[in-house]
Order: C-alpha cells, then structure tokens, then sequence
C-alpha cells in the first residue's frame, strides 16, 4: 500500500472511530501484526494524552519528540527477519507529522480519552455598542469620541463610551423614525437622550426611542435586556418606558428594569423617586427601595436588596443566596462564553461577588471557593464555562 495519503486519512478515521471494516484491514496489513498496531496507537494516544494541557511550544515539542522516539523504538527492527518494517518508517514519520499539526483536532474530538483542552483566559466586558437608524444602517460604536450624523433635527455625537443626543436649531420630523442602541454580551453602553435622560445599558440590551423622544406629548422609549434609567424632570412630559409586558409612568426618578429572557419576572427596581408599575391587569405604584416582580399581567411588589440589583451599574456582580443558573447567566452574558451543567443544580446558592473588570480566571477561583466546581475549556472553537456539582471544588 503505496499511497501514504490514504494511510494518514485510514489513521485519522481510527482515532475518530470513523474506518470502516475494509479500512481497518488496510490499515492493520499497513503496521503489520494486531499487536503492533494497537501499540502504535497507544503509544501515540498515550503520548498525546499523558499531559493535561501543552505549556505552548514547549510541552508540544516535549511530546512530539517523545512520540517520535517511542515510534523508532517501536518500528526500528532488532531481528534481520524484521528489515521489511525498515522501509514504513518514514510512512510512520510522515503520520506523526499529520498528528502533531492536529493536535488540538484530537484533543478536541475524542472526548473517549477525557482529554481537555486548556485555553488562553477570557478578558471581562469592554465598552461598546451598535446604533441602528430609522432607515437600517448601523454605526458600530466604541470608546472614540466624534460626531456621528445629524438626523431629524438631532445632533448625535459620541463621547467615550457614551452616545448624547442633542437638539438642534432644524426643525424636527421624526414622528416614526426610531433609534436602536444595543450591546452585544460583553459589551456596555450608557447614552443621553435628548431631554437629559441618561440610561446605562448592560450586556445583551438594547434601547429603542424616537431622536426626538416625544411621541404623543410623552417622552417614550422601550428596553430589553437590563437598562439603569436617571430620568430628567419635566412634569409637561411623563416619561415612559415600555418593557416585555409592563409599562412605567415617572417623572424624574432612577431606577432599574431587568427584562432578560433567563429571568422568571420583569423586575423593577426603585432607587430615588416613584414609579407607576401597569400591566393589563394591574397597577402598582414603588417606592424608594422597593422592587416589582410581573409575569403573565400581574405585579408583586417587594423590598429590593438594592446592593444585589444595582451592583452591575457600579461595576460588579454582587449575589446572595442566588440560583446558580442566575449567577452563570450573569458571567455568560459579561464574559461572552457558554455554559455547560454536568449535573443537577436545582438546590445550589451562591453567595459572594466579584468586579467585573476582572478576567474570567478569576471569577471561577470565586465560584470554586464557593464549593461550585468549574472549569474552563474550549470545545469546536466553542469557549464554555464546564459546572459539575458532583465533583469537589478546587481547594
């Protein structure tokens, strides 16, 4: 069998369970005897599998050289009645040189092995956003300041880290045209809308408003996601803003509104001022401290722990005795990564809290400290937070 392209592929189909019954023969008549082949293979699975992880070129070249001297050792003949096995060395050679350019391939994709790859770490949320026009074209927004255009008599300038809005002396005809700013997860954003209105807009959110604001005597705007709002006063103009089911009437008030999906209620938190919380089937007005949970039309209204609810504005994420879900949903959403359960987590609580402009390596030593064991590895190009609460933490 002359063609070593077919042998490297025949090879990699049997490290992929993949060879089919004429191929496994093939490839068993290639290295000889049962026994010599299935020594080959461990000597190469066990060579690349025998570390946890590759300390960049230096782990990679201890292991290639240590593949390379098994597979001499193995191949090279010591009898005379063994020469034929001289001539498939370099066959041999030339198979090592396709594993050693796959390694993370097989690392990777033979989960049989339990082999897991360890990756660079994952820098927290950085400031940035896409604004989208009334007429479907974005700007994607960043930390460098300019003016962006001039649109329905508004002039749109961007500060660092912040886009404002500002009147200007043309007339203004925007009744319909809508504004959408939007942070993609591990991004944040906060804007000032034209009335003053400053709202702060965590990862995975978006705002839509009218350039002008006022729609109908009201200053309108609707949030999905999770938005911080500072209203500015203006008693002629209730401020309104819409979310997933629920409406909120205020005047000059800050407060929070947490609408993503993962969460069971839209929640709204008071801070300063008064808000009138409406549903279609109910009405319910918050104080100072206070905090409305609505599902399905109806409202509950509780005491906030305004420490937990406004820790995102004040750059952390703060938890107590919070679901697990709840925390790795937060860590998902800032750090941009995936999670994966290994086993049941219905009772698991977390409490503690950590800032988030510190790097992901650093919230899993919290998370394990906190007895929810975690690791992080990358799966198909895939970056993921891996939880198995069967297993002990870390120490």
């Amino acid at each position: 069998m002359e063609n070593t392209p077919n042998i490297r592929q025949l090879f990699t189909e049997y490290l992929d369970d993949r060879i089919d019954r004429e191929g496994f023969i093939q490839l068993q008549k290639y290295f000889g005897e049962q026994t010599s082949r299935e020594e080959l293979h461990n000597l190469i699975i066990n060579a690349l599998y025998e570390e946890h992880y590759f300390d960049q070129q230096k782990e990679l070249q201890h292991t290639v050289d240590s593949v390379q001297q098994r597979l001499r050792q193995r191949l090279q003949p010591a009898k005379p009645k063994t020469m034929w096995l001289r001539r498939y060395l370099p066959y041999a050679a030339i198979i090592l040189l396709s594993i050693v350019f796959g390694i993370s391939y097989y690392i990777l994709n033979n989960a049989k092995h339990n082999a897991v790859a360890v990756i660079e770490d994952v820098n927290p949320g950085t400031s940035g956003a896409t604004l989208t026009l009334a007429n479907g074209k974005k700007i994607r927004l960043n930390t460098a300041a300019g003016n962006v255009l001039n649109e329905a008599g508004v002039s749109i300038n961007n500060a660092p880290g912040e886009l404002v809005y500002k009147n200007t002396e043309h007339e203004q005809k925007s009744a319909g045209q809508l504004n959408t700013l939007s942070t993609a997860n591990g991004e944040t954003y906060s804007i000032v809308l034209v009335d003053g209105t400053k709202v702060w807009l965590n990862a995975g959110s978006a705002l839509i408003y009218n350039p002008n604001l006022i729609e109908s005597g009201e200053r309108v705007v609707k949030v999905a996601g999770e938005a911080y709002f500072e209203v500015a006063k203006d008693k002629m103009h209730p401020f309104i803003v819409n979310s997933n089911g629920q409406k909120i009437e205020v005047l000059g008030t800050h407060f929070n509104v947490n609408t993503y999906k993962g969460v069971a209620n839209t929640i709204t938190t008071l801070a300063e001022g008064s808000v009138k919380i409406n549903t279609t089937n109910q009405t319910s007005i918050l104080k100072p401290g206070e905090q409305s949970l609505t599902a399905n039309g109806q409202i509950k209204v509780e005491q906030a722990d305004l420490e937990t609810a406004l820790a995102w504005k004040k750059g952390m994420m703060y938890f107590k005795d919070a679901p697990l879900n709840e925390v790795m949903e937060n860590v998902a959403r800032w750090y941009n990564v995936q999670i994966e359960y290994k086993s049941k987590i219905t009772k698991t609580r977390f409490n503690g809290g950590f800032k988030r402009d510190v790097k992901l390596s650093e919230v899993l030593e919290i998370l394990n400290a906190g007895n929810i064991p975690c690791k992080l590895v990358k799966d198909r190009n895939v970056t993921k937070i891996i939880i198995d609460t069967n297993k002990p933490s870390k120490p």
